[in-house]
């Protein structure tokens, strides 16, 4: 009987490549959110800095974003729980996710989240509060064990206190804990086994189509929430879940890619169909179509479940490549060192990265929106200066200590 963390179904050749690319594409989608964060501070949303004026087109297309982009980021972490595994135990993970991911979570609760809320309280002209006397009202909390994973949340008398964009941590390391029986199951025989039955039918479209059902289901079931990119919670266990089996197998990775066209034409068609009955929804009085349950709102929700599935197979599929150079690939030695000498600094930066960006783009945004430029101007001068400035800050004053690399999660300096 092979022991737990070494098997595996993946051929080895590929490992290290692979983990570079999964490396490389999780700091992809973190920066991204530099992007996508700053474009909300011009949608018609609400967000902790707004423009005067916001635009309906930017709308859209935040709306198309947040259908694949934090699902995304939670299916490469669910990779990511793969390639962990390989080298440690059920109890060591167990640990690191604290270490990893609950330590930076504290930190961020306590340090990088309160100047946003500060922030958007300031845009208020009568609002003339310090940063010391709003604090403590910020942790005015109280116990909210029906909000699971959220299991603390704002005491409504002062309305203040939230996670911010560490939602994102909170989620993932909820879910992968809650998530270990099942990994566990599927490590054994019996769980490989069926993964290999899985894998043997994605060669077939509608199997691959059909694998998105379930966030139909849970989006239509539980409703979306606007603070977490518009899905259900439960659908980012799921996409944790799929992260881990799509890394298991190499066939997933060869479905990926054989049905990336048809996925593409596919999640266009239910895109627009998505618009469609947002738009219809909307023209009712009254009506939330991401918490409501008349018939459009469902709808609405259920086709969107699964277009942000089409659309994470269609991502995933062209930027795994042809897949004929795998051969190729095999000598790491052939792997230009510059690639893994980034790749290498972009594993260790890219938590600190996510929970530094949004304060970063928060703080400046205050102050740029009031510039007399055009909104595109500020767009990029909030995105290129927020970028410079969250790599010093974490170039600087993160990495480079023992104390800041564990208060942001990262390893212990090498030697």
């Amino acid at each position: 009987m092979p022991r737990e963390h070494s098997v595996d179904v993946t051929p080895t050749v590929n490992r290290p490549e692979r983990r570079r690319d999964l490396d490389l594409m999780r700091m992809f989608v973190v920066v991204g959110l530099v992007f996508f964060h700053t474009a909300r501070i011009f949608d018609t949303g609400d967000f902790y800095v707004k423009n005067d004026p916001t635009s309906e087109l930017v709308s859209i297309a935040i709306a198309f974003a947040a259908m694949w982009g934090m699902p995304l980021l939670f299916v490469i972490s669910g990779m990511g729980i793969w390639y962990s595994l390989r080298s440690r135990t059920m109890k060591a993970f167990s640990w690191e996710r604290v270490r990893r991911l609950l330590v930076p979570l504290v930190f961020g609760v306590l340090v990088i989240v309160p100047p946003q809320i500060w922030t958007r309280l300031r845009a208020d002209p009568g609002y003339d509060e310090s940063y010391w006397q709003f604090l403590p009202r910020f942790f005015d909390v109280q116990f909210t064990p029906g909000g699971f994973p959220f299991l603390v949340g704002s005491d409504p008398a002062t309305a203040l206190f939230e996670w911010a964009h560490l939602w994102f941590v909170v989620s993932l390391f909820a879910f992968s804990l809650l998530l270990l029986p099942v990994i566990w199951y599927l490590r054994k025989p019996a769980g490989l086994q069926a993964i290999q039955r899985i894998a043997a039918g994605t060669d077939r479209l509608w199997v691959v189509v059909a694998v998105g059902l379930p966030f139909a289901v849970l989006d239509a079931t539980f409703g979306g929430e606007e603070g977490l990119a518009g899905w259900s919670r439960y659908s980012y266990a799921v996409f944790i879940l799929y992260g881990y089996l799509l890394a298991t197998d190499r066939r997933f990775g060869q479905a990926l890619r054989r049905h990336r066209k048809s996925a593409l034409i596919l999640g266009i068609a239910t895109f627009a169909v998505v618009g469609f009955l947002f738009m219809l929804g909307s023209e009712s009085e009254g009506v939330d179509v991401l918490a409501d349950y008349d018939a459009v709102s469902l709808g609405m929700r259920a086709v969107r479940g699964l277009s942000g599935w089409l659309w994470i197979v269609t991502i995933l599929g062209f930027a795994s490549g042809s897949g004929k150079d795998s051969r190729a690939s095999a000598d790491t030695k052939a792997v230009p060192s510059v690639l893994n000498r980034v790749s290498s600094y972009t594993s260790e930066a890219v938590l600190p990265f996510y929970v530094l960006h949004q304060t970063v783009i928060v703080l400046l945004a205050f102050y740029v929106v009031d510039w007399p430029i055009s909104a595109t101007l500020k767009y990029l001068t909030i995105c290129l200066i927020s970028l410079v400035v969250i790599l010093a800050i974490y170039d600087v004053a993160v990495r480079r200590t023992r104390p800041t690399r564990f208060l942001f999660g990262m390893k212990p300096p090498r030697r």
